[in-house]
């Protein structure tokens, strides 16, 4: 940053802090000024690093720590305005947050395709731990992690990299086929549309392969 944005950037800031404290003291709000203090810290500092990384696309780095802290704010401002919501959800809003880091990664380093991994595995844990309330037993569990992580390579697989190195399609396969016989044995998936869901994408999916095939070379 150059001295001037610099000067906004602490301004806004201040303003936010000193507007913070006024209204704390002016209406006696029932809340805890030290965590939104710390919330908005974290924030700001997050704000910062997509500064840096939006004043350059070779500061691709920057959406990492800048998510991973906004999110990190998010989290700890949710417990103190929203209590329940952070008690259920606190876990996935904060690795939603890591995992959209990796989202903005690849859009910005479209060669970057290694973040499609940490991305899927992140979302799929945010699942998982936002789920775990409705989900019943630990095959369900186990179900909708393998079939995030089987999903996430077979991505891998349709990207670029993916026409050269078919490696990404051993887990992506082993990974669907553990997480279905996983979805089989769980009946709080098969009792819900998710059970009707996948066993359409598995014949689609089939489909696709024999159409493939069967297609001419030529074509």
């Amino acid at each position: 940053m150059n001295s001037s944005t610099k000067r906004i950037f602490f301004g806004v800031a201040l303003i936010l802090l000193g507007g913070l404290f006024l209204v704390q003291q002016i209406f006696h709000l029932p809340i805890h000024l030290g965590v939104v203090l710390i919330a908005l810290i974290f924030a700001l500092a997050g704000l910062a690093f997509l500064y840096v990384m939006f004043s350059g696309r070779e500061n691709w780095w920057a959406a990492i720590p800048g998510l991973v802290l906004l999110g990190l704010g998010a989290l700890i401002a949710s417990s103190e305005f929203f209590p329940r919501f952070a008690n259920r959800f606190g876990g996935s809003l904060f690795l939603g947050f890591i995992g959209l880091a990796f989202v903005v990664v690849l859009i910005m380093k479209r060669d970057a395709w290694w973040a499609v991994i940490p991305a899927g595995v992140l979302f799929t844990l945010a699942a998982v731990a936002g789920l775990s309330d409705v989900l019943l037993n630990g095959f369900a569990t186990g179900a909708i992690f393998f079939l995030g992580i089987g999903l996430t390579f077979a991505v891998v697989g349709l990207m670029p990299v993916g026409r050269t190195e078919k490696w990404p399609w051993i887990p992506s396969a082993i990974c669907l086929v553990l997480g279905t016989i996983l979805m089989m044995g769980s009946k709080s998936l098969l009792n819900s549309v998710f059970g009707i869901i996948w066993p359409a994408l598995l014949v689609l999916g089939g489909g696709y392969l024999i159409f493939r095939s069967l297609r001419p070379k030529n074509e």
